[in-house]
Order: C-alpha cells, then structure tokens, then sequence
C-alpha cells in the first residue's frame, strides 16, 4: 500500500512549479504518493510550516523575479534547519546568494541544484531517502514525539513532586531522566529485527568537544581508540591557553587493525599459509567476542571495520594527543561498556596454577556412580 509523501514546495513561478507537479503524477506508484503543497512567498512558507508537517521540501531562493538579487528563500532554509527535521532540495537558478551559514549545513539532508537538475531525479532521491522511515522516526510527527508524549504523561507526570520540590533543579536531569526512559522504550523488543545497524556503533562526529572514552583517533594512516577511563579524561575545565584540563597526563590507546589479509598477517592474527577455514575460524572468533585480546569494531563510511589489539597498546603524553591526533569518531555508550569491561576483563585476569586434570577426573567420576547393589 502506498504511503503520502508529504512535500512543500516554495515557488514563485507557475511554469517551474507545474513541472514539479507533473514529475509528480508520472512517479506516483505503489510505494509513494508525492502530496505537494505550494507555497509562493516566505511568509506563507513560515506559516504552513507552523500548522503543517512535511516530509520534504522544494526551496526557491529567488521568490521576486521583477528582483535578481532578492533571496527571500533564505529565511524559509534557516527556519527548517533551526526548527525542523526533514530533507531539503534547493532548486534555483540564484545559488550564489544562499547566505554562507546555509552553505555550511549542505549535506545528505540538505542539497543544492540549478535549475538544469532532472527533476526525475530530485524526486527519486527525495524517495530514497524517505523510504528510509527517517521523518517517520524524528520528523514532527515521528515515533520520537510519540514516545516523548508517552514519557511526559505516563512517568514524568506521575512524579512531578519529587522534581518541585528540588531547590537545586538543573534542566541537565530532566534532560537526563528523559533520555534514560526514551532509551528504555526504544531497547524495548519488538516484532522487528532485534540486530543494531553499524551506523548505531559509532558517534561520527563527536559530540564532546575535546576527548572522551571510546574516541577513535587518527596519526597519519594509523588508528586508534582511546581506552582511558572517563574519570581519568573528563575535561574539568579550560586552563589560559584554551586547552582542556584532565587528570591523566597520559592516554591510553589501542591501534586498529584493518580486517584485510596483510595487515591480520603482519599482526599474526593469522599467517601467510593459514587456510580458508582457519582464517574464517580466526575472524569467527573475533567478531563474535570469543576472542580475549581482541575487540571487532565494525565497518561504517569511512570508518573501516577493524580489530583493537589489546595487547597492542600506547601510551601517549595527552599534549601529544591534542596536537598530533585528530578525532574522527566515537564508539556509542552501550557499545563502549562492552569493550571497557573487555579490557578490564583481559588486563585483570589472574592465571591458576596448573592441576593433573585428567587424574582427577579419572578419580572423582566414581563419586558420580550409581550405588552398588
């Protein structure tokens, strides 16, 4: 059955704007119908998108043709991007007056194009991506407001007199509290696979400003992650130099290794004359935690997918972190505590002295016979 796909269209021009409605007559199909609501000028762009909710959007620039240099657009762009949540196509032939701030935001979720673009196409990647489910789950309307009413109305109501009667109260735990319980209701099982994507791994890019916990890092071609404890890196302050102030004077880092032949080869996690089924076997073992020393971290855009080599460590001065190492992701928190406990798992394992097991078998499985009639 097909779903509406909801799209605001922002053009001042009846010629340009039939087109997109033609484009969306001949795409309709199974999977998608195009809803287009049209909008000729700023203002009437604000006020649908108080009192309506999108999928998409269609953004001229240009709202005044009697006036080249008019970009009117730009309000209705910055609205959305401050706002609201849903993918962006600016179609103009003005690109060159998109204010600089927009420009910085260009990205999958927000794209230009001259007037030269297909519009076939337009649409088909505004389909791609909501096909996705992505306004569906943070849009307006999503599953997160869904589960954000259910939190306010069936926990957060109910205990509203332990929080009034804090003198002290930061909005950073109301903020906290909510997390925890959105967190608790989407871990909650369901009928769908219960498999986390690769994308769920990491936080790309980071949001802490400075270092933190699970911190992947790059040195020229090399890797790492950061595996000092967060009481020993969380930034307590910012000294007069502008640099951020830890209590360790060093980090602890492991180096990745690259899941490909040469590098598994040259770290003797297998070698040259291993075969097919031991090298699987090795992986296997790997990916699946079976593995003490090592840690799989998965493939996702630019992060290869690897093994953290926990017998493979450095010890860097935290000066040297700073200037030499440049972050590129981190590890998401319930990923991360199952890689700290690892660590901590195979650093903290104590060896027992060896027994003659085979003897004792031999004598104790007596104490397990039948009795004797």
């Amino acid at each position: 059955m097909a779903t509406i796909l909801q799209l605001m269209v922002l053009e001042d021009d009846d010629d340009q704007y039939q087109t997109y409605s033609d484009t969306a007559d001949d795409l309709n199909d199974e999977q998608v119908i195009y809803n287009l609501t049209r909008m000729k000028s700023a203002p009437e762009a604000r006020d649908a998108l108080l009192s309506s909710n999108f999928d998409c959007a269609i953004i001229d620039l240009n709202l005044d043709t009697s006036n080249p240099q008019e970009a009117s657009g730009n309000g209705v762009l910055s609205e959305i991007l401050k706002s609201h949540r849903f993918p962006v196509f600016v179609v103009s032939g003005n690109l060159g007056h998109l204010l600089p701030s927009i420009q910085g935001s260009v990205s999958t979720f927000l794209k230009l194009y001259d007037r030269e673009k297909p519009n076939d196409e337009i649409f088909s990647e505004m389909k791609k991506i909501y096909l996705t489910g992505i306004t569906d789950i943070l849009g307006g309307r999503g599953d997160i407001e869904k589960k954000l009413g259910e939190i306010f109305w069936n926990h957060l109501a109910n205990d509203l007199d332990v929080w009034t009667e804090k003198d002290n109260l930061h909005e950073s735990a109301l903020l906290r509290y909510t997390v925890s319980h959105l967190s608790e209701y989407l871990d909650t099982p369901s009928d769908q696979s219960g498999y986390y994507h690769e994308a769920e791994f990491y936080i790309k890019p980071p949001i802490r400003e400075h270092i933190a916990s699970g911190d992947i890092v790059q040195k020229g071609d090399m890797r790492y992650i950061v595996l000092s404890p967060a009481c020993d890196i969380s930034v307590r302050g910012i000294d007069d130099k502008e640099k951020p102030l830890i209590n360790a004077k060093r980090i602890t880092l492991a180096k990745l290794i690259k899941i490909q032949r040469q590098d598994f080869v040259d770290h003797g996690i297998i070698k040259e004359t291993t075969n097919s089924s031991s090298r699987e076997s090795a992986l296997s073992k790997i990916i699946t935690g079976q593995s003490d020393k090592h840690v799989f971290l998965p493939g996702y855009k630019m992060l290869h997918p690897s093994v953290a080599d926990l017998q493979n460590l450095y010890s860097i001065d935290f000066d040297e972190y700073q200037s030499d190492y440049e972050r590129i992701a981190t590890v998401s928190s319930p990923f991360l505590k199952d890689i700290q406990a690892k660590f901590s798992a195979y650093y903290g394992r104590q060896g027992q002295p060896e027994l003659n097991k085979g003897e004792l078998i031999k004598e104790y499985k007596k104490e397990l016979s039948p009795p004797v009639k």
